[in-house]
């Protein structure tokens, strides 16, 4: 059975896709894996945007680094990490007026990439230090941590200068060989310190960035802030069980299939749901909800989303969606998307 404290921490779907990219053009089947892992592939690409246990990422990272080989792949897939698997924040790091604005976010919009660790800004005469904080309970693979610090230079290197990332500190003790981790973090590395640091140089936070857009990063900020308060104020629980519902696309699992990917018993999940106001039942209508509006502004036809959705006809599609949305499925589907 898995303990609160992992049931809480989740990462963003779109993550596990970056593994799986990394993976194929090194010649091994990412799918493959994801599936040993217990993620699905169309349900990852169904819903980026989704959360994913980390528990589940953890295992992913571990069968990854087995099958290449390699403790260097979390570079490798940090390094290739693309802006939308970190959604929001990759629109962040892309219109942020200044480096000042990227950590700023990084540190306040973190937990929407993964809740499994926490950042902090280190302020020194010279250099700010953005360090990486592992919480109680929450077991992370080496790699993780890898991929997101060769995430950020990367996006240092591309959207601020090749010099803006002075320094990393890391936890892990000196690979063998070491080259890799110089070679995607620069020649600057020191290994097995007290924590995980990125520093970067103070005199260039306020430095105007050449892809720079205040108005537009604004815009993301807004957007951000909407994200966090929402899962903010969703109990860690029903955020998992939103995550995993959304990410199975058009046919939602049973109560009994979402205990066993939270790894606890089908009573449990119902006592648990019940003491936070909640239920599989109601959980499963709002991502139904979603999910028929999604479909609805795809251009589908009421009866081609009825019986997507596993509806025994038009009629009682129609119906629920009227108790959900407040109008017809076809005057939704005429309407322009938000």
């Amino acid at each position: 059975m898995a303990s609160d404290d992992l049931v809480g921490a989740s990462t963003i779907a779109a993550w596990p896709l970056a593994v799986m990219t990394t993976l194929d053009s090194r010649g091994f089947a990412g799918a493959e894996l994801l599936r040993e892992a217990g993620l699905d592939l169309e349900r990852l690409r169904a819903n980026p945007g989704g959360r994913v246990s980390t528990e589940l990422m953890t295992r992913l990272w571990s069968l990854a680094a087995e099958h290449c080989a390699d403790p260097a792949i979390g570079l490798w897939v940090g390094r290739g990490a693309m802006p939308m698997h970190v959604r929001v924040m990759g629109l962040l790091i892309q219109t942020a007026p200044t480096l000042a604005h990227i950590l700023d976010v990084a540190e306040r919009f973190q937990r929407l990439i993964t809740t499994g660790v926490t950042l902090r800004l280190i302020h020194q005469p010279d250099r700010v230090g953005l360090e990486i904080c592992e919480l109680p309970g929450v077991v992370l693979h080496p790699a993780s941590i890898d991929a997101f610090i060769a995430a950020h230079v990367s996006n240092m290197r591309r959207v601020v200068s090749r010099d803006a990332v002075q320094q990393v500190d890391l936890k892990r003790p000196q690979p063998n060989p070491v080259q890799p981790w110089l070679q995607v973090l620069g020649g600057d590395v020191n290994f097995a310190q007290s924590s995980n640091v990125i520093w970067h140089q103070r005199a260039a936070l306020d430095t105007p960035l050449p892809l720079g857009d205040a108005g537009l990063w604004r815009e993301h900020e807004q957007l951000a802030q909407r994200e966090l308060a929402a899962l903010d104020t969703t109990p860690a629980l029903v955020q998992d069980i939103l995550g995993l519902l959304r990410t199975h696309g058009d046919r939602l699992p049973t109560q009994a299939e979402l205990a066993a990917a939270l790894t606890i018993s089908e009573r449990s999940l119902r006592r648990r749901l019940a003491e936070l106001g909640s239920g599989y039942r109601q959980l499963a209508d709002l991502c139904r909800a979603e999910r028929a509006a999604q479909l609805l502004h795809s251009g589908l036809r009421a009866t081609e989303v009825a019986d997507r959705l596993g509806f025994s006809d038009a009629s009682s599609f129609s119906k629920a969606f009227r108790r959900w949305h407040g109008v017809s499925p076809e005057s939704y589907r005429q309407q322009p998307c938000a």
